[in-house]
């Protein structure tokens, strides 16, 4: 984990029973933050269900989690079916009774001009990055209801407090879970808490390689770092222990709220 000069900050200390009776479901599970977010709840104790399209990269996740005494399972699942999104959640309830955490990270962010945004590719990103959870959350919520517990964490960008060109769609879908997530917030009911996790630039392998120079320098992530009141890139595991945190049973009293984890770039 990357660390900011001149700073001393103690280790951090995992349980291992943290999330021992604790069913996960986790979207975009094969890479990036999902993955790292999947493997700190399996090292905390908890069954996990890993969901993405992508399943040569989900099988070797849920193996290196194994191979560490983690448990789960993994569904492949285009997120942008509904059909397919109710058919995971009604086997997670077969397998493990219940579902405590649900967790979306699943997205995709093409950059294209507004007036040049494919329009089918447009769907495809609202499809994927706000139908997705609301197909997810719709099938969810009830069996958390009955619970009378519940945690569901929803993804937004940092991208909506700093716009840049060619993120229209992509934006547009983030503004978009907000709104949904304040309003399940409302709905939700007893033991049941709706947030959202606002990522700023995270150096993932993918972000990292996209925004990349041949020669190995990486300029987005220089500026934006010096913009930022913590001066270091911004690691898969910073956003995954606020995750842990929003989906634990002491989070109880807070509700449609927006996480920001992006080093204070902005300001709420």
């Amino acid at each position: 984990m990357a660390t900011e000069r001149g700073a001393n900050i103690p280790p951090i200390k995992i349980y291992s029973d943290k999330f021992e009776d604790h069913v996960v479901l986790i979207t975009g599970a094969a890479q990036g933050i999902g993955e790292t977010t999947a493997k700190l709840f399996a090292k905390q104790g908890a069954a996990l269900i890993l969901v993405d399209i992508e399943e040569d990269k989900l099988k070797r996740v849920l193996q290196e989690i194994e191979a560490a005494g983690g448990k789960g399972l993994i569904r492949v699942c285009d997120i942008s079916d509904y059909g397919q999104c109710e058919q995971v959640v009604e086997d997670a309830i077969k397998t493990y009774g219940k579902i405590d955490v649900l967790i979306q990270l699943a997205a995709i962010y093409p950059f294209h001009s507004i007036i040049e945004h494919p329009i089918d590719l447009y769907q495809k990103v609202l499809s994927i990055n706000i139908n997705a959870s609301f197909y997810f959350i719709r099938t969810v919520l009830p069996h958390m209801q009955e619970a009378g517990y519940g945690r569901i964490i929803n993804t937004a960008s940092g991208t909506l407090q700093l716009p840049s060109p060619g993120q229209n769609a992509y934006v547009t879908s983030k503004g978009g879970v907000i709104g949904m997530t304040r309003q399940l917030a409302v709905e939700a009911g007893p033991g049941i808490t709706a947030n959202v996790i606002m990522p700023g630039l995270i150096q993932t392998e993918h972000a990292w390689n996209l925004l990349s120079k041949p020669d190995g320098t990486n300029p987005v992530f220089d500026q934006l770092s010096e913009k930022q009141c913590v001066h270091r890139a911004g690691q898969p595991e910073d956003v995954a222990y606020t995750i842990a945190f929003i989906a634990s049973p002491e989070a109880s009293f807070i509700s449609g709220q927006i996480f920001d984890c992006g080093g204070g770039a902005t300001f709420h």
